[in-house]
């Protein structure tokens, strides 16, 4: 296989994983997102605790609660 070629399509794959990582994935959606008041976060399953941290990184204000 051509080299350039091998090269460009790992590069499409290893964007397209860091794509679908659930931490990018949660700062992608939460980007716009701005609360009026307060809000509570819920996270359960295998990616909950990855999903969690990126939410908190990226609401605006503090956020507290059960660890």
């Amino acid at each position: 296989m051509n080299r350039k070629l091998r090269a460009d399509a790992e590069g499409i794959a290893r964007s397209a994983i860091e794509a679908v990582k659930p931490d990018e994935a949660v700062k992608r959606a939460l980007a716009d997102f701005r609360p009026q008041g307060r809000a509570f976060l819920v996270a359960v399953g295998k990616a909950a605790w990855q999903m969690a941290r990126a939410a908190v990184r990226e609401l605006p204000k503090p956020v507290d609660g059960v660890r």
